[in-house]
């Protein structure tokens, strides 16, 4: 019976979400506990890692893993993943491409709202007996007609542009791949060929890209100088494309308004995390792509791809195959 081994520790309902979408002839594990050699330990019977989390699948999981036919992420980021030395070993990955792009992208506008509209100081302030209402509402701030910078044009950039539709605003995009221009009349989008010059652009900006080595820390002491004083910055993609000294420098000395972040450059945050000390820092645990829908339909996915995979029948793998 082929066993499938979940690369992170679920418990309570996602694990119960998990089991319930493998078919009877397939087993399933997750981690007995959240350690690499932990990992080591399990996967060394494992047919197929079904990998999220932070756990690397290098070459010491390769190499203990003799039966493993394929990788199947729950997600789209491969950051965990060895990808030489997965090559070496000839084992395909196949990611969960847009599957949750829905859901990551209503977060990133709710995250949008509740910087403009200062939701969290004001909704401590209404619990704690402080009612000014003139003077709490003449600080907030409206979407219509504000430009939002998107850095990054896949399911979620687009998305998130047809959603600020509605609001009237400003949508502007960067991205290596530019979309055609049918494309960007429907989705009401201006192209703007670099990061670099998107920045001094924007009321809002947004990342929706990958983490490389070529983009880790993008935005940092450099990139902020240039941009509007007041900004607001939200980041559902990856914590490691922004730099954290420089996030908290910038909200300190009032350059920017707002930072809303649902990823960190540390996953968990630790309680030295310096933003989770400001008023103006809104905090979520990497949770965008994870509604009760979002998650069922990746592991849902996921599961059926091996499944497929399983079965020999290639050309019903709905992911995008990396490897």
């Amino acid at each position: 019976m082929p066993k499938i081994l979940h690369t992170a520790r679920y418990t309570g309902e996602p694990w119960e979400i998990l089991k319930s979408v493998v078919p009877s002839g397939f087993t399933v594990e997750t981690l007995e506990e959240l350690s690499y050699d932990c990992l080591l330990s399990q996967a060394v019977d494992a047919d197929y890692l079904l990998v999220s989390g932070r756990l690397p699948i290098d070459e010491g999981i390769l190499s203990v893993a003799k039966h493993l036919k394929m990788i199947q992420r729950t997600g789209v980021g491969t950051e965990m993943l060895d990808l030489e030395a997965i090559k070496r070993h000839e084992i395909p990955i196949y990611v969960n491409g847009g599957i949750n792009a829905r859901s990551v992208a209503e977060h990133t506008l709710t995250l949008m709202l509740c910087c403009l509209k200062n939701i969290p100081q004001i909704d401590k302030q209404v619990k704690s007996g402080i009612w000014k209402k003139q003077q709490t509402g003449v600080v907030c701030k409206e979407l219509y007609g504000k430009t939002v910078g998107l850095v990054g044009m896949g399911a979620i950039g687009r998305l998130v542009a047809t959603y600020l539709k509605a609001f009237r605003a400003k949508t502007i995009y960067t991205d290596l791949f530019r979309l055609s221009e049918e494309q960007e009349g429907d989705l009401c989008l201006t192209y703007v060929p670099s990061f670099e010059e998107i920045l001094h652009q924007v009321d809002i900006l947004s990342f929706h890209c990958p983490l490389t080595l070529e983009n880790k820390g993008m935005l940092d002491a450099d990139a902020i100088k240039k941009m509007k004083d007041g900004a607001i910055i939200v980041n559902t993609a990856r914590g490691k494309l922004i730099e954290p000294k420089a996030i908290f420098e910038a909200l300190s000395n009032g350059k920017l308004r707002t930072v809303a972040l649902d990823v960190h450059y540390e996953e968990p945050i630790q309680k030295e995390y310096e933003l989770s000390k400001l008023d103006n820092v809104i905090l979520t645990p990497h949770i965008a792509g994870l509604t009760y829908e979002a998650f069922h339909s990746m592991m849902a996915g996921a599961v059926e791809n091996i499944v497929s995979f399983e079965n020999h029948n290639l050309s019903q793998i709905k992911d995008k195959r990396i490897v």
